[in-house]
């Protein structure tokens, strides 16, 4: 089965007030490459990727059946995080 993503008005509100537009994310969830997939506890996904300009986001997403998830929030990573982020998808490199 696709897994299918999906977006309310709280999703909206979230991505503008942390300054995400929405057309990053759908790029992240469904373009990007490479793309990190972390699950953590048993309904939240996290997706992070490079966007079109090479800016990286990661995309919290709530599991609300089996593969259909809610965009809950994102946030531009650090450069920590993009640091690690960029290691993990090279090998370490």
């Amino acid at each position: 089965m696709l897994e299918t993503y999906r977006w309310d008005d709280d999703s909206y509100t979230a991505l503008d007030i942390a300054g995400v537009p929405w057309q990053a994310v759908t790029y992240v969830l469904y373009d990007a490459h490479p793309r990190i997939r972390r699950h953590t506890g048993v309904a939240a996904l996290t997706v992070s990727a490079p966007t079109q300009d090479g800016r990286w986001l990661a995309v919290a997403l709530i599991e609300e059946h089996d593969d259909q998830y809610l965009v809950v929030g994102a946030h531009w990573m650090s450069d920590t995080e993009t640091e690690i982020a960029r290691r993990m998808t090279t090998g370490g490199q």
